[in-house]
């Protein structure tokens, strides 16, 4: 077999691991509603997105136009140089996607594939041009328009998107308000009906068109009678709806959510499967026709492209089961769908992304116009519109089941989404799912008061830097295709392999990152869910035990490696201890999350945790001036201190260690028998720092000891003495609370 075979074969892995990483970037656009709020259990909404994919495969039309014509003139490359492009397209395609997935932002796949193949028809066409004999005219080997459809599209979709979701919504606050189950028995009917009609509607734009299970016939007639059918479907809906409400008390708005979901799901995969197998497919159909040809590869072009073939079906089934295993199995689907709920979320809670100067413009400029139209405005209407806004006491839910936002958004969101997309799609306009999604997500979330001056800001930034990462995946995506196509122009097979291997280790050292980060996530969030106060204090004295044990030692070890005058040690320990400090950083915005979970009645135990991790954090601040000036003395080659003061340190090290073991230990066991024995070793090891302290001063009066080490010596000894004090305060906090008198539910 030839090395072409080969390369198509590495076409079609590269292909299945795209759509492994493509679908754990899109899986966000039909998720994030279902998921935010909680219309049913995980596993079911994941069984319901399935087979909306595996039927999007299906009705898929298999014509795979995008990679193989719609952005270059096939006709003009030889098939040597169309595999160079794809194996280009391919590889950057993984990279990039992956690169989004672990940071946890949604990006559109199908900007990726356009503006990689663009990139790579440029590079290609560029490097065949000039080394042609007769060369060609260069603008002559791609189609622009295309591309700046795409680019209009993005900035089209954005707008549009947002501003609808946003009105919509408004008004559907203002129907329902936040007490659903008293006015969907005036409305839910009606509601439904539309809701559905329109959900309808979208499934029959997106699925049906272009399909090669449904004849041209067909198409048209529905394109015909479309009012009619839309108008029968709205009376049928209302009917059922009102139905299901009045016999079975069924809630419709979850109906609407789970078959948006469904719809979503069936066009994602009937639409973009094109971005992840188009190009393997359109490579293998490339090699098809030259392998019979007995013309050298360099001189085949590839004029057979621009006809349509369908793709077979048993390879969009395959990638449609792919699609399903990686929705079940993905957690970087999950990541990008957490981002996006996170930034829509009525309540309160962690904010990920951090405020900047145009958040903070933007959200002061919005507030000067509110107060603007609030003199416009009549009173009785302002009253009115605060009245339907105002949100339900919320029930005592577990955070971890309580919903982002109620099903009326979901409805929303994933109606607005459907008509728009289905109505682009009509007049032949590039949208990209993803952009639609997420903006009329952020539209309604806005427009639902959930952005309130406690999270605006750090919405508004979360918004611009996904819109930020939008506008990057199109130049990022041409320029590394570029880049990418340059080296296998040069390279050929070889460089494809070794481009394989290395995008293979790049894949695994991302992975690693991310497994990593979830689990220090995942260890974090365990500290914040309690299942009852006995659990509370046992974290708690665990995790202070091991903080400072973990603080210690590097402190402990940074006073040996500067007697020893080791540079390499005291720098790795400055990097442990940042990295444990901003750790705590993170932390501290989840104490009053964590605080709210010990319920009533635990105003000790909530005043132990919040003492406890402020003096850990005086603590480490002290811990990382020890370090510090350690570190940055023996780095800057500073004369060390005196035999005499390096005696003392290795002094005071031993015991400082044996005096914070003895504190962790009753602290892990609760255990404070042996309190006067730490109390006499907390008074004999500050007597012995005060001596030495006294000891530093006389030296420099004398002037025996010059600025520089006579400040690191002073230094080290106050920052030590703190520190004593400190883990001291923290032992008598837990001796406190341990001997506090118990309250009735405690006896």
């Amino acid at each position: 077999m030839d090395t072409y075979y080969w390369l198509v074969l590495l076409l079609f892995v590269l292909a299945a691991i795209d759509l492994i990483v493509g679908v754990s970037n899109d899986a966000v656009n039909f998720l994030n509603s279902a998921i935010g709020s909680k219309v049913a259990k995980f596993k079911t909404i994941l069984v319901i997105a399935s087979v909306g994919i595996l039927v999007g495969t299906i009705f898929s039309s298999g014509m795979m136009e995008v990679a193989r014509k719609g952005i270059f003139n096939p006709g003009f490359f030889s098939f040597e140089h169309i595999m160079i492009l794809f194996l280009t397209v391919m590889l950057t395609d993984i990279l990039l996607l992956d690169l989004y997935n672990s940071l946890g932002l949604p990006t559109s796949t199908t900007v990726s594939i356009v503006f990689e193949l663009l990139g790579a028809a440029f590079m290609t066409g560029w490097l065949v041009s000039m080394s042609s004999d007769s060369p060609v005219v260069f603008d002559e080997f791609l189609n622009f328009a295309s591309a700046f459809k795409i680019i209009s599209g993005i900035f089209l979709s954005v707008i549009i998107s947002f501003t609808v979701g946003m009105i919509v919504q408004y008004l559907a606050r203002l129907l329902f308000s936040f007490n659903i189950e008293r006015t969907m028995k005036k409305f839910g009917a009606i509601f439904g009906g539309v809701a559905i009609t329109l959900i309808t509607y979208f499934l029959i734009i997106k699925g049906a068109k272009g399909s090669s299970l449904v004849s041209t016939e067909t198409l048209d007639s529905i394109k015909e009678h479309t009012a009619l059918l839309m108008l029968i479907s709205f009376v049928a809906w209302t009917i059922i709806t009102q139905v299901m409400m009045s016999a079975f008390k069924f809630n419709p708005l979850r109906l609407i959510v789970l078959l948006g979901t469904f719809s979503l799901a069936m066009a994602f995969a009937g639409n973009d499967l094109v971005n992840f197998i188009g190009v393997a497919v359109a490579g293998m159909q490339s090699y098809a026709s030259w392998s019979g040809s007995g013309i050298p590869a360099s001189e085949f072009y590839m004029t057979a492209l621009d006809a349509k073939v369908a793709t077979p079906t048993y390879l969009l089934l395959g990638a449609g089961v792919i699609m399903v295993i990686t929705l079940w199995v993905s957690s970087k689907a999950k990541k990008v769908t957490e981002t996006e709920v996170n930034l829509s979320r009525q309540s309160e809670g962690d904010e990920r992304f951090r405020p900047n100067m145009i958040s903070r413009a933007i959200v002061g400029s919005a507030m000067a116009v509110s107060r603007t139209v609030g003199f416009v405005v009549p009173e009785n209407a302002r009253k009115f519109s605060a009245s339907r806004f105002e949100q339900l006491k919320s029930s005592h839910i577990d955070e971890k089941n309580q919903p982002a936002f109620d099903l009326i958004r979901a409805s929303i969101n994933l109606m607005v989404a459907s008509i728009l997309i289905a109505y682009a799609t009509s007049l032949k306009l590039p949208l990209s799912t993803t952009y639609v999604s997420f903006m009329v997500a952020m539209g309604t979330s806005l427009s639902d008061r959930a952005w309130g001056r406690e999270s605006a800001v750090y919405r508004v930034a979360g918004v611009l830097s996904v819109i930020g990462g939008w506008l990057m995946t199109a130049v990022i995506a041409f320029l590394a295709s570029s880049i990418i196509a340059l080296v296998l122009f040069y390279t050929g097979s070889v460089g494809a392999y070794a481009l394989f291997a290395i995008a293979g280790f790049v894949l695994f050292m991302t992975h690693s990152w991310f497994k990593r980060k979830s689990k220090e996530d995942a260890e974090n969030e365990a500290l914040l869910n309690p299942a009852n106060i006995d659990d509370v204090i046992a974290n708690s004295k665990d995790d202070t035990a091991e903080h400072l044990q973990t603080v210690s030692s590097l402190v402990l070890l940074s006073l040996g490696a500067l007697v020893g005058d080791n540079d390499d040690v005291l720098n790795r320990n400055a990097k442990l201890l940042k990295k444990r400090i901003e750790k705590s950083a993170k932390f501290r915005g989840k104490l009053i999350k964590y605080i709210r979970k010990m319920g009533e009645g635990h105003t000790d135990a909530g005043r132990l945790y919040v003492t406890v991790f402020d003096l850990l954090q005086e603590y480490e601040r002290h811990s990382q001036s020890v370090v510090r000036m350690c570190h940055d003395h023996v780095k800057n080659h500073h004369s060390l201190p005196s035999r005499e003061f390096l005696d003392d340190l290795i002094d005071i090290q031993n015991s400082l260690k044996e005096f914070l073991s003895e504190i962790s230990e009753s602290i892990v066991n609760l255990d404070f028998t042996k309190a006067e024995n730490v109390a006499e070793d907390k008074r004999a090891l500050l007597a012995y720092l005060r001596e030495r302290l006294d000891r530093q001063i006389t030296l420099i009066q004398e002037d025996e000891l010059g600025n520089r080490l006579g400040g690191l010596q002073v230094e080290l000894i106050l920052e030590v003495e703190d520190m004593v004090a400190l883990s001291a305060r923290i032992m008598k906090l837990y001796s406190t609370y341990a001997n506090r008198p118990l309250t009735e539910d405690e006896e």
